[in-house]
């Protein structure tokens, strides 16, 4: 199956170059983030960027096998994005029913 994109001559290379730019931002946030949850939020947004990449591709290429690795990437990093925000919650202890052990009493 083909698909026809309207404007494609210009507009996938400046989607090529607004994603590059946009990388850029992202490693410059994730070098300088002064705290943890910003480098998670930029290795969050580097991930989602590797899907827009991946997308990007799959146009201009002609390939749709892409577009199904493009959603395995995306799941991966919604899981990893639930295990960071599970690492950087507020209270820690937490026992095997998931509950704070001051809840029990």
């Amino acid at each position: 199956m083909t698909i026809q994109l309207a404007g494609a001559f210009w507009v996938l290379p400046l989607v090529v170059a607004l994603l590059a730019v946009s990388g850029g931002l992202i490693l410059s946030r994730l070098l300088r983030g002064p705290t943890g949850a910003d480098r998670v939020v930029a290795i969050d947004a580097m991930t989602l960027l590797g899907v827009a990449s991946i997308v990007t591709v799959s146009l201009i290429t002609g390939q749709s096998v892409f577009l199904d690795v493009a959603v395995v990437l995306a799941l991966v990093s919604f899981l990893g994005t639930v295990g960071f925000a599970l690492l950087f919650r507020k209270d820690r202890e937490v026992d095997d029913t998931g509950m704070n052990p001051e809840e029990h009493k």
